[in-house]
């Protein structure tokens, strides 16, 4: 019988005219190049012919059992499988073994392209050939402009665009899209090397395994991105974990850097600090000094100091479309994409952290979720590291002189011993007491005799090597612990010292003058062990010399 709701318009596809039909009584459907390929394939209309006989009845309701079983298989399969791969390849078999091909080919939508996952009966130099096709040539093209089913039933009247499947052999073929809300997942393409007629049973069986497929790559892909994303955030906690664990041991800041250019998936990135109005490079990982010295931009008028004010993670996908893109800067560093995220924490915003990227990238709502909650993290590691490194300072700092204080230098004392113990050699100790500095607090004030220790700290560091240790032993004695120094070194110590504080009095007349008493000791091991108690003993004697007279 005819069927009065068939239309047809003409689509030029690759320079070839192409007849296309489809049915107005429903969605649209299309199909073949001639009228009669139509009628046969319009699924609208697939109960309409009640003039069959008995037997074709009967061989109806066999081969829709046979679909029922093989659409109960393909279900099964997606239902108890995450393995996108296996479950479409079950798909496609069962496909072609219903419809009895003997070709056919499973291609997933790659942003514009289509890139085949399983295939059955072609060559692999043919897959090569169509894993090259966009979403809109071939067949696929059809299909994917309409979201339906399109059927070819003779290639060789054809678009030129199917040249490949003709030189494979292949004479006709039917494209299913699979689709989901209106948007191309991939494409089913099953076909065949002899002359096949397409029915209305055909294209519906092959629509309704079409619609398992999608469904079954719609579960696939939700389940890969829950992956993904359990993964991220895994490496997100990861990331962290490497950070706090650094602290106090070596430089957080270059481990932020890393773990952010890995968390992000690039290799480059860079720790910018706020300075006044300027935004700065303070440390960078994989680009040069040059990028770090080059770096200073406006907070107010630039990119990453939108980050920063914003309070929010700030993409460019491509710095040639940013004019707020420093050239300069994108030369240096060889990039061509970037992320920054504003390092905020309680005490409030230290800067930025950006990655770089050398290609183009689109970012998603995850890649700056991902970069900002680490920077967070980052931010909290850095205040947490300055805390650290100020408590170590009040640890062994004298709070009044700035010198090392007592538990500092019984720790170094400790080492030094160590050392004269392991490796031979002396060690020398100088011990300074400040004469009568009760009477100077009592008679000048508690601020006069403060005066002069803070003094007297300062010139005993200006009179020592770098590698000597000054502290605050007491109230108003201290200790210049010198390593490797012998005998003859201590004695010039001593001697500097003596002369800076004659030096310090040339010129204050009126001013309580700065007088101490001094005592040296060199020793090695094991008395080294004595040289506190043996310095000290020699600076009482050089004082009850001196009171002495």
């Amino acid at each position: 019988m005819d069927c009065k709701f068939l239309d047809s318009y003409r689509a030029d596809l690759d320079g070839a005219a192409l007849e296309v039909w489809y049915c107005r009584r429903g969605d649209p459907v299309v199909l073949g190049q001639t009228r009669a390929v139509a009628q046969r394939t319009c699924t609208a209309c697939r109960q309409s012919d009640y003039g069959r006989s008995p037997g074709e009845l009967i061989a109806e309701v066999d081969r829709r059992n046979q679909e029922l079983a093989a659409l109960t298989a393909i279900v099964s399969a997606a239902n108890a499988s995450y393995d996108l791969g296996a479950v479409l390849a079950n798909g496609l078999e069962k496909t072609m073994e219903v419809l009895g091909l003997d070709a056919g080919w499973v291609a997933l939508a790659r942003d514009e392209c289509l890139e085949v996952a399983v295939f059955r009966g072609v060559s692999a130099a043919y897959v090569e050939q169509i894993e090259r096709l966009c979403a809109d040539d071939d067949l696929v093209g059809i299909a994917n402009a309409e979201l339906e089913t399109a059927v070819v039933e003779d290639l060789y009247a054809g678009p030129e665009t199917l040249r490949f499947a003709r030189q494979e052999g292949i004479e006709n073929m039917m494209a299913v899209p699979l689709k989901a809300q209106d948007r191309l997942l991939g494409v089913l393409v099953v076909a065949a090397r002899s002359p096949r007629v397409y029915t209305a049973d055909d294209t519906y069986f092959a629509g309704a395994v079409g619609a398992q497929l999608s469904a079954a790559i719609e579960n696939a892909l939700l389940y890969r991105e829950q992956l993904d994303r359990i993964g991220r955030e895994h490496r997100l906690l990861e990331a962290v974990e490497n950070v706090n664990s650094s602290l106090g041991k070596h430089a957080a800041s270059m481990t932020i850097l890393v773990e952010a250019a890995q968390l992000a998936g690039s290799a480059k990135s860079a720790l910018l600090a706020v300075r006044g109005e300027a935004l700065v490079a303070e440390e960078v990982y994989n680009l040069s000094d040059e990028f770090r010295r080059l770096f200073v931009l406006p907070l107010d008028d630039s990119v990453s100091g939108a980050a920063i004010r914003a309070g929010e993670t700030v993409a460019v996908d491509d710095v040639d479309d940013e004019v707020l893109v420093d050239p300069y800067l994108v030369a240096e560093g060889g990039y061509r994409a970037f992320l920054t995220a504003p390092l905020q924490s309680y005490k409030g915003t230290y800067g930025a952290l950006s990655v770089f990227f050398d290609e183009p990238r689109t970012f998603s709502d995850d890649d700056r979720t991902i970069l900002r909650t680490f920077a967070g993290q980052a931010a909290v590691a850095l205040d947490n590291e300055r805390l650290l490194r100020e408590r170590e300072v009040l640890a062994r700092t004298d709070g009044l002189t700035g010198v090392h204080n007592r538990a500092y230098l019984e720790l170094m004392l400790e080492r030094t011993a160590h050392d004269l113990h392991r490796n031979g050699g002396t060690a020398s100790l100088l011990f300074v007491d400040v004469d009568d500095l009760k009477g100077i607090n009592d008679r000048d004030g508690h601020e006069t005799g403060d005066r002069i220790l803070r003094d007297l700290a300062g010139l005993l560091v200006e009179c020592c090597r770098e590698t000597d240790t000054v502290a605050r032993f007491g109230g108003d004695e201290f200790v210049v612990l010198m390593p490797e120094a012998d005998a003859e070194g201590a004695r010039l110590v001593r001697t500097k010292v003596e002369k800076a504080m004659a030096a310090y009095d040339t010129g204050r007349d009126g001013e309580t003058p700065l007088s101490a008493s001094l005592g040296v000791h060199t020793a090695a091991w094991p008395e080294a062990q004595h040289l506190l108690r043996e310095a000290d003993r020699r600076m009482y004697e050089t004082k009850r010399r001196r009171a002495g007279g």
